[in-house]
């Protein structure tokens, strides 16, 4: 069991991007992208336009103590590899899983997978049955999230654990942007628009 840190928001320099549905998803966590992270998703996204690719996400999960609201920071990401896919499934296999936790512990000792990542090439922003079944399984925490992109038409989202341990397939939400790599906004999803709180 993970403790939270206990940091308040770094609402400050971040940049809101919000989906069109965020009303209708009470998500249990808010999410911070660091810019980098979201081009390291957003390239591998984009190296192959026929297949599902992924990974997962890679962070901290902090505590506001002014509303004890819980918080992730993607800070990076570790590409999936042994993985078996097809155009409209991604597999992580066993090999995958071993992969994936011994690089955490290499390169990113102290952090967490605060969630994972994959790609919908030609299709669109939701999360197919098998989706649901890994993120269940593997991603049960309250703040682990999963980050749907498809990169074909530049869109993306977060699905998140609402009330009642329930996944909205359809309905996804947006995230601050926290720049780290450059002053001006990296974000090129045209599905998110950005709010200035």
């Amino acid at each position: 069991q993970i403790e939270p840190l206990d940091l308040p928001m770094p609402l400050d320099g971040a940049l809101r991007w919000v989906s069109p549905y965020e009303e209708r998803v009470a998500s249990r966590v808010a999410i911070f992208l660091t810019q980098h992270a979201y081009l390291s998703c957003t390239e591998h996204a984009a190296s192959d336009l026929d297949h599902e690719v992924g990974g997962v996400l890679v962070g901290q999960v902090y505590r506001d103590e002014r509303d004890d609201q819980p918080y992730i920071i993607i800070e990076d990401t570790i590409q999936a590899q042994h993985t078996q896919f097809s155009p409209t499934r991604l597999t992580f296999t066993q090999d995958s899983l071993v992969q994936l936790n011994n690089e955490l512990e290499e390169r990113f000792p102290g952090k967490q997978m605060v969630g994972w990542y994959h790609t919908h090439p030609h299709m669109d922003v939701f999360m197919s049955s098998y989706d649901l079944w890994l993120h269940t399984n593997f991603f049960a925490e309250i703040w682990q999230v999963a980050l749907v992109m498809e990169p074909c038409t530049e869109r993306g989202g977060f699905f998140c654990w609402q009330e009642g341990r329930r996944l909205d397939p359809h309905h996804y939400v947006g995230f601050y942007e926290l720049a780290d790599v450059s002053y001006e906004t990296v974000v090129e999803w045209d599905n998110l628009k950005p709010v200035e709180d």
